[in-house]
C-alpha cells in the first residue's frame, strides 16, 4: 500500500535493500524511472535523518538535495561488494552533513575575525564585481553564482542547472573571461 511520502511523492513500502542494487545501476545508466524509486524508497528517512542531526528544516531539505544529486551522478561508483545501497546513500548524506558544518564553522571564525563596525557602504570591489556580473549572460550568471559565490563544485552545479558538465564549464571560463575584461577596463 502506498502513502504519502515527503513533498507529497507517493513512498513505497520499505523495501530492506531487496533490489536497490539493480536500481543503482540503473541509475548509473541514466534510468530516470529507476531514481524516482530510489527517491520514493529512500527521501523521507533521509529528510527525517538530517532533520535529526540539523534540527534545520531548510538544511535538511538541502542536504537531500544533495544526496540525491550526488546518487545521480555518482551511482556507477557504487560498488556492492563494498556495503549495502541505504550504507552508501547515507554515507553520502553523512559526507553532505559534515561538509555543511565545516563550511558554517569557516563562516563562524570567520565572522569572529572581523571587528563589528555597523553597516558599511559597499566597496568599491563589491560594486565592480556587481557590475561585471550585470555584464554576463543570466546563464553564465548562474554558473559563477553556484560556483564562485556559493561553493558547489562543477558536478553539483551542472546537475542543479540541467546542463552537460562541459557547458557548464565553458559559461565558467568565458563568464570569467568577460569580467576580467570588464574589471581591467574600468581600471584603465
Amino acid at each position: 500500500m502506498a502513502r504519502p511520502g515527503w513533498r507529497g511523492v507517493m513512498k513505497e513500502q520499505v523495501n530492506p535493500g531487496g533490489d536497490d542494487p539493480s536500481l543503482i545501476g540503473e541509475v548509473a545508466r541514466g534510468s530516470r524511472d529507476a531514481f524516482v524509486r530510489l527517491y520514493q524508497r529512500y527521501a523521507g528517512r533521509l529528510l527525517g535523518y538530517a532533520l535529526k542531526v540539523t534540527r534545520d528544516q531548510s538544511l535538511a531539505e538541502d542536504v537531500v538535495q544533495e544526496v540525491f544529486t550526488t546518487v545521480w551522478l555518482k551511482a556507477s561508483s557504487y560498488r556492492p561488494e563494498q556495503g549495502a545501497p541505504a550504507a552508501w546513500i547515507y554515507r553520502i548524506a553523512h559526507n553532505k552533513l559534515v561538509d555543511h558544518w565545516r563550511r558554517r564553522l569557516r563562516v563562524d571564525e570567520a565572522a569572529q575575525q572581523v571587528p563589528e563596525q555597523g553597516p558599511q557602504p559597499p566597496s568599491e570591489l563589491a560594486l565592480d564585481l556587481e557590475h561585471s556580473m550585470a555584464g554576463l549572460s543570466p546563464d553564465q550568471q548562474r554558473a559563477v553564482e553556484l560556483t564562485c559565490l556559493r561553493g558547489y563544485s562543477h558536478e553539483e552545479a551542472a546537475a542543479m542547472l540541467d546542463v552537460p558538465l562541459g557547458t557548464l564549464k565553458s559559461r565558467i571560463r568565458q563568464a570569467l573571461g568577460r569580467m576580467r575584461l570588464l574589471l581591467t577596463r574600468e581600471e584603465t
